[in-house]
């Protein structure tokens, strides 16, 4: 903390010395001014007595006169002294304080300790830059999966938030540009630690500064940014930026999948969700008319999926669309009912209200719901606090901005392998998806389950035990399913096996495997913890493929060895 070292010492300079001269004119007037001895004797203090007398008269202690009883002189020279240093100290302490309220002496001292604690970390961490409704949601779930993260935000008010939220372990938090990337360096994209950076800032063009960053300071950095624009999505995957997160194109693609296969949309949407949120009950859009009020990037997205599955659509939107024909747009803000009825909602199955404020999309439902109570209603959440206005009304499906980024951006970082599985089951039937979101609920008892991979190569220990010192009997899926501690079967499911790019959705227990594969599995936490133990401990494994508890010490196997041979 050189800086502020040097800081400080450039702001207490005046203060500092004028303490010093004070301290020099007391010893030296002490020196020159002539006393009397024990004897009555004339003597002259030395420089060490005069400056022990004075150091602890100027901070008011008061050890006595010292080393004989002073004179009139003395002591008159002594109260000029006294009322000197009060002066000074009061000088100097007042601007102590006053630095210490200095704005940028402060900002010097959380970046010098942002720096340490950064530098301090040896566990894995992510590197949020971005702390709105998306960046809470995200640290509240990485911290529940024990996960470390630092968060760079440009506002200030948000890092306060921030410093009072309850996490399990200590957040580490810095209030500045994430753009710079001298900050981004300091934050520790470099760090050897850090897992990935994730730029989900409201600022498309922060995000795509954090993503040339990235891409110059650390290449191989697994980098997730938002955007609303194509042509920024673009220019962020031509930095390297392996996830680029659209909101609009990711609802309008979800939307379009739950009207053409309910349940393979469902099979999606509990596979994206958060582990431990009970799971969602089939939904099934109606066909027909819709309408749809607030027509921005949200919702030409939804329009969009609608035309794609055959339905009539009318919007609602306060601008002029010339884009639309005269029977498919109404003029107005879509609030009250004149609007609602010239646009068929009487004669409709669907509502979508997607404006940009909450009231708004608010009013619009509860003034269609009084004419249509029968709609099938999608609503936009743009804000997570008005959560309890919106569960009031109890739409059909709600769409918050935040939740849908943060799912996209925790299937980016934490299993590659799932956002690989959830591309592959839109090819599956509908039957399919059935049968395996009912196995999912019954395993996890109708909870989300919680999603995590294995990999069979050098770096796992059980796979270089079972391909390599103890190949028999061979290693099959099923062995995974087996519970090591000898509790029956775990409750996980395996979704899919990928092998040299060849992917096998729902593979069979009795699937042998090999070296190099990829495993994704959905359970509880139990089979969770149980399958990183069976990868860190070969006898555990070795239980699962035979039964059979193998003796670990020397003892036991040498005891065992000798009853076999008898």
């Amino acid at each position: 903390m050189p800086n502020i070292f040097f800081m400080v010492m450039r702001r207490m300079r005046a203060p500092i010395i004028t303490l010093i001269l004070i301290y020099a004119i007391s010893v030296l007037g002490l020196v020159l001014i002539q006393g009397l001895d024990d004897q009555g004797r004339p003597y002259q203090m030395d420089f060490f007595h005069a400056f022990y007398f004075i150091s602890y008269t100027a901070t008011s202690i008061g050890f006595g006169e010292t080393p004989y009883p002073f004179s009139y002189s003395q002591r008159l020279w002594v109260l000029c002294c006294i009322y000197l240093s009060v002066t000074g100290w009061a000088y100097n302490l007042g601007s102590i304080f006053t630095l210490f309220n200095d704005q940028a002496l402060k900002r010097a001292i959380q970046h010098a300790r942002f720096k340490n604690k950064v530098q301090r970390l040896r566990e894995p961490f992510y590197l949020i830059c971005g702390y709105g409704q998306t960046g809470r949601l995200l640290c509240k779930v990485l911290d529940d999966l024990n996960i470390r993260f630092v968060v760079v935000e440009q506002k200030e008010e948000r890092v306060n938030d921030l410093a009072l939220a309850d996490f399990h372990s200590d957040p580490i938090y810095y209030a500045g540009n994430a753009s710079n990337p001298e900050l981004l360096k300091i934050a520790g994209i470099q760090h050897a630690m850090c897992r990935g950076v994730l730029a989900i800032t409201g600022d498309e063009n922060v995000n795509l500064a954090i993503a040339m960053a990235a891409f110059v300071l650390q290449p191989k950095l697994v980098s997730v940014c938002r955007c609303k624009n194509k042509s920024v999505a673009e220019n962020m995957q031509s930095f390297g930026a392996n996830k680029v997160i659209n909101m609009f194109n990711a609802v309008g693609k979800q939307f379009q999948m739950l009207l053409h296969a309910p349940h393979t949309y469902r099979l999606w949407n509990v596979l994206s969700d958060f582990p431990g949120q009970p799971i969602t009950g089939l939904l099934r859009p109606p066909s027909g008319h819709w309408v749809i009020v607030g027509y921005g990037r949200f919702g030409m997205s939804m329009r969009a999926a609608l035309l794609q599955e055959g339905a009539s659509v009318t919007v609602i939107d306060p601008d002029p669309q010339p884009d639309l024909l005269p029977k498919e747009f109404v003029q107005a803000l879509g609030v009250n009912a004149t609007a609602l009825i010239a646009a068929g909602i009487e004669r409709a199955s669907g509502l979508l209200v997607c404006h940009d404020h909450d009231i708004n999309n608010l009013s619009a439902l509860a003034t269609a719901k009084l004419i249509n109570p029968k709609l099938f209603v999608v609503a936009r959440q743009n804000l997570r606090d008005n959560h309890l206005l919106f569960e009031a009304f109890k739409p059909d499906i709600t769409s918050i901005r935040s939740e849908i980024v943060a799912h996209e951006c925790l299937r980016s970082i934490e299993t590659p392998l799932l956002a690989q599985f959830l591309d592959l089951i839109k090819d599956e039937d509908e039957a399919w998806a059935k049968a395996l979101i009912d196995q999912l609920a019954n395993l996890c008892d109708g909870k989300v389950p919680e999603i995590w991979s294995i990999t069979l190569n050098a770096k796992n220990t059980a796979a270089v035990y079972a391909f390599l010192a103890n190949p028999l009997p061979c290693l099959r899926l099923g062995h995974w399913i087996n519970d090591p501690f000898g509790k029956g079967k775990l409750k996980c499911q395996a979704l899919l096996r990928l092998q040299d790019e060849e992917a096998q959705l729902w593979p069979a227990l009795d699937t042998p495997l090999r070296f190099g594969d990829q495993l994704l599995f959905a359970g509880n936490h139990d089979a969770y913890l149980a399958h990183i133990a069976m990868q860190e401990a070969t006898h555990l494994l070795d239980f699962s493929r035979t039964g059979i508890i193998e003796p670990q010490s020397w003892v036991f196997r040498k005891w065992a060895e000798r009853r076999q041979n008898n």
